[in-house]
């Protein structure tokens, strides 16, 4: 989709975010098809960005459908009201043309 090299892993899960929360596996997937490959988590990299967002009180995360295999609630991330406007930067910069 055309993202710039200076995308992170954090930005690109805030970006991912705005549609609403998600499930670790299903953000890891999502960012992979929005950055076109260029950033392909794995679970330690998912886990070191997504606690460095938590911390900066930008995403949230709490315990949703109970997972099928293993009978635990899955863990669900969604975005703070920081989180959405950080968010919504994200958002608007990519659809501004390169001057």
């Amino acid at each position: 989709m055309g993202q710039t090299p200076s995308i992170t892993a954090e930005t690109a899960l805030l970006r991912v975010l705005i549609n609403g929360e998600c499930d670790g596996a299903e953000l890891i997937r999502k960012v992979r098809d929005w950055t076109d490959g260029a950033i392909d988590l794995d679970e330690a990299g998912f886990q070191a960005a997504m606690s460095d967002l938590q911390n900066k009180a930008l995403v949230e995360s709490q315990a949703g459908a109970t997972d099928k295999r293993s009978g635990q609630p899955r863990q669900t991330y969604l975005l703070t009201p920081d989180g959405q406007a950080a968010a919504m930067e994200i958002l608007a910069a990519s659809l501004t043309p390169d001057s």
